[in-house]
């Protein structure tokens, strides 16, 4: 009974192999091209009328086109953790400013939110800015406290 004999290619040259080396060698080969090529490929199957009866998306989908779809991503150099200490500091301030009186609370909202000047803030009220920034001292005391508690 003649042995079988295995043969891989090899920068164009067919060199023998044991049976065991060319069984690895194309489960490898298979699985490569399974990560270059068939996960990235979405499939549909068709009916005789031409319409879709199942489909299987890619496994794998570009940057590119999640953020055309109107994916969010955080930022790259924010970690989980780094965002969720932002999330959380940013609802403590909303508490802290939902304490302050109307009046404080509107001009922190000219000052910090809208990016006005103190100087045109004391337009809007009706003050100084030497006045507006005395105010915005102390509301910003306050915020401080509330933070320190």
């Amino acid at each position: 009974m003649d042995k079988q004999q295995f043969f891989i290619s090899i920068n164009g040259q067919r060199v023998e192999v044991t049976r065991e080396v060319y069984l690895v060698y194309y489960r490898s080969k298979r699985r490569e091209r399974y990560y270059e090529h068939d996960i990235k490929i979405e499939r549909a199957i068709y009916d005789e009328h031409g319409d879709i009866v199942d489909y299987t998306p890619a496994k794998e989908d570009s940057l590119d086109r999640l953020m055309e779809a109107g994916e969010d991503f955080p930022d790259e150099t924010d970690s989980v953790e780094d965002t969720a200490i932002r999330n959380v500091m940013a609802a403590d301030l909303h508490k802290a400013l939902d304490e302050l009186p109307e009046p404080d609370r509107k001009l922190i909202d000219v000052l910090f939110f809208q990016g006005m000047t103190e100087r045109q803030a004391a337009e809007i009220f009706g003050l100084s800015q030497k006045g507006i920034n005395k105010r915005k001292a102390k509301i910003l005391a306050k915020l401080k406290d509330f933070f320190e508690k």
